[in-house]
């Protein structure tokens, strides 16, 4: 059994990767589809019920996104015995972090990442909603710094997708 993950802030590409992943024949899952890995939580853990509509900095200083450990074992051992590729992220990343073999941060700057959740036309609003847009510019370099600092694999998401997939693969091996 073994999994990669594939990190980055919100508009970084995950989801796009995802599914570039799996259209190739690979196990991949985008992390933020799968209601039962991710979700809000409380500072004890509690699945958040209902999330406002539009999140403001209050709230979300008080409910983190995070990954069901249980639930990342089961998506793991269901890819096996092929590597599952999981494009997300969560706050809880470090309880996490040892069920994969390798971690990969898809690198972009502000810019970048607000030019694309402006351009998003999907079912995903998060960054033009609420205080979700300044929560992500502040969390952008944070969230890049920590998991550079942990080991991951830097690599430049603003470049075409082809060229971001073949650096992860070549280095996956």
């Amino acid at each position: 059994m073994s999994a990669v993950q594939i990190a980055g802030c919100s508009g970084a590409g995950k989801t796009t990767i995802a599914a570039e992943l799996a259209r190739r024949g690979l196990a991949a899952v985008d992390a933020d589809d799968d209601p039962f890995l991710a979700r809000f939580v409380d500072a004890a853990g509690n699945v958040v019920a209902e999330e406002p509509d539009e999140p403001d900095f209050a709230w979300l200083s008080q409910y983190g996104w995070a990954w069901d450990p249980a639930r990342l074992d089961e998506l793991i051992r269901a890819a096996a015995p092929a590597t599952l590729y999981v494009c997300g992220g969560a706050d809880n990343q470090p309880a996490v972090a040892g069920r994969f073999t390798q971690v990969f941060l898809l690198e972009i700057d502000e810019p970048t990442m607000l030019a694309r959740l402006d351009a998003r036309r999907d079912y995903h609003d998060w960054g033009r909603i609420g205080d979700t847009r300044e929560y992500l510019r502040r969390k952008l370099p944070v969230l890049q710094d920590r998991l550079r600092a942990a080991g991951a694999i830097p690599i430049d998401a603003r470049q075409p997708l082809d060229q971001v997939v073949e650096s992860i693969l070549f280095h996956v091996g």
